[in-house]
């Protein structure tokens, strides 16, 4: 499966499509391999962002850009 989503935009747009439609801030994919996995659709727009590199050094990094659902 992880094979299948990292080699197909089209797999790629459903998932970030579900996000999209079910409200998500963030969909990550995680290879299984031991890396890093990669934001794929972050706060309403697509995204192609490693978690540990140099914009996300770790989760935390990345959960900081999400919007307050209370403002």
């Amino acid at each position: 499966m992880s094979r299948l989503f990292a080699r197909s935009a089209n797999i790629r747009k459903v998932f970030t499509g579900l996000a999209a439609a079910s409200g998500g801030v963030c969909c990550l994919f995680d290879s299984g391999d031991g890396g890093p996995e990669q934001a794929c659709w972050l706060n309403v727009l697509p995204a192609q962002e490693m978690v540990s590199g140099h914009r996300f050094p770790d989760r935390r990094a990345l959960v900081e850009t999400w919007p307050d659902p209370e403002e």
